[in-house]
């Protein structure tokens, strides 16, 4: 951080002082327990002491020794604990942050973030971000770029065997943090088995939790090999992108044929995502084609079609100047169903993406454009509210959504299918069965039934 921001320090130096000495007086209070415990039970066995031979003294003084060593590592791993909790410094720290105006306060935020992971572990960090995000609407809408950001300093944690433990909130803001640590550990390595086996981890540990972390795994997979390493490839798209593309088929081979959203779909949609990137900010000579922004996708393989399109409805947004109407024009000029309307949904998804959303406006909006697109538009704004909601409270505003009497009956039946259909990419199939039971009987999915 910046001097002109001010030093962020957390335990060691702290910008709060009433915080500060409150770790003190609560350290202070964990040792005077310790011994006032240890002290009672030395009187006790001290007795016990004098009335025995002088080889059971010795004993008895060797016990009394190491149960002094066990019961001060307990007593000493609880006080660390209490100290670096994170909650009651990070909370003096946000304090600080919020004196800063809009730009200064989010650097300030990235630093904190940062400073926690450093300090405190990847659970800590992802404990400041869920505050903010329930907090700050400012960090929501940003949200994804900040565990992005995350999850590339992670790897370097995860490389040095620090406190590095997969949860649920690595889920948090759309995946991002797979995207980030998958970029860096390619960039770093450019080692795929690796890459693979920690998919692989990341499913694994998480399958109980969330049924789209490997899936997110690999699309950072394909994210992070975009990086422009090649200088013969520069301003040129397809060049660009022709590795990765080579990468993917070989990382997702043991998927045979492979599924329409498998490990091929994902990893490619993280290839265009980089390209996007790259193109949108004009790195490496590479430019968006304002005249038509999905130049790029319509001249690929059918195969990697949907995931080309789908990645650069964000280009599609930038050449529009941000305006909905018109990149629903530009989408609506791909003219095959199976990719304009998954590309469509990808830009409805958007519409959830704003401070304030306005239900009649956008169900409007909805029922404006061309046939084949107005189910899914209506669908695919409920599926926003679960990527763009506040950590696992993300269903809360979709079901919201979908009961609202705006929506016809037609609207609402596939608005409800399309939310608890997807609850399993958020939550435990425990979580997800209750949250659909509370729907009425004749919206919900598959008998509430999840795996």
């Amino acid at each position: 951080m910046t001097e002109k921001y001010g030093q962020l320090r957390l335990r060691k130096t702290r910008t709060n002082e009433t915080s500060y000495y409150m770790d003190m007086l609560q350290f202070k209070g964990f040792i005077l327990l310790f011994y006032s415990k240890w002290y009672n039970t030395y009187l006790v066995l001290l007795n016990h002491v004098e009335n025995q031979s002088s080889m059971k003294k010795r004993r008895l003084i060797l016990l009394l020794a190491l149960l002094f060593i066990v019961l001060f590592e307990v007593y000493l791993l609880w006080g660390t604990q209490l100290l670096s909790k994170p909650t009651a410094s990070s909370i003096s720290q946000l304090n600080e942050c919020s004196k800063f105006e809009s730009g200064q306060k989010l650097s300030c935020w990235e630093d904190l973030i940062d400073l926690t992971l450093k300090e405190q572990g990847l659970g800590a960090a992802f404990e400041v971000v869920d505050t903010l995000f329930k907090t700050e609407p400012s960090f929501a809408s940003s949200c994804h770029d900040y565990v992005h950001k995350l999850g590339q300093k992670a790897y370097f944690l995860f490389t040095e065997k620090k406190d590095f433990k997969l949860s649920t909130k690595t889920s948090y803001c759309g995946y991002g943090f797979y995207h980030g640590f998958m970029e860096t550990l390619l960039q770093k390595t450019k080692d795929m088995e690796q890459a693979r086996k920690f998919c692989a981890y990341a499913d694994e540990q998480l399958k109980k939790t969330t049924t789209d972390a490997g899936g997110a795994c690999y699309h950072g997979i394909g994210h992070g090999t975009v990086d422009g390493s090649d200088p013969r490839a520069w301003g040129d798209p397809e060049a660009m992108i022709q590795p990765a593309l080579e990468l993917c088929e070989g990382v997702s081979s043991d998927e045979k044929p492979p599924p329409r959203h498998g490990k091929l779909f994902r990893c490619v949609s993280g290839a265009f995502n980089g390209l996007e990137i790259l193109m949108d900010s004009s790195q490496y000579k590479l430019s968006p084609d304002r005249a038509d922004p999905l130049s790029v996708c319509r001249s690929q393989p059918d195969r990697y079609k949907e995931a080309c399109y789908t990645q650069f409805v964000v280009m599609v947004m930038a050449v529009s100047g941000g305006n909905f109407e018109k990149s629903a024009e530009i989408i609506d000029s791909i003219p095959e169903d199976k990719y304009a309307v998954p590309t469509l949904q990808s830009l409805a998804v958007e519409l959830s993406h704003q401070t304030q959303v306005d239900y009649q406006k956008t169900i409007d909006f909805c029922r404006s454009l061309p046939n084949r697109f107005r189910i899914p538009c209506t669908t695919s704004v409920a599926e926003g509210f679960l990527k763009y909601g506040p950590p696992q409270n993300e269903y809360k505003e979709a079901i919201n959504f979908c009961s609202l009497p705006l929506l016809t009956g037609e609207e609402r039946i596939n608005c409800f299918e399309r939310v608890l259909s997807l609850l399993r990419n958020w939550y435990t199939a425990e979580k997800a069965s209750r949250i659909c039971q509370t729907v009425d009987k004749k919206y919900q999915w598959n008998g509430c039934q999840y795996n």
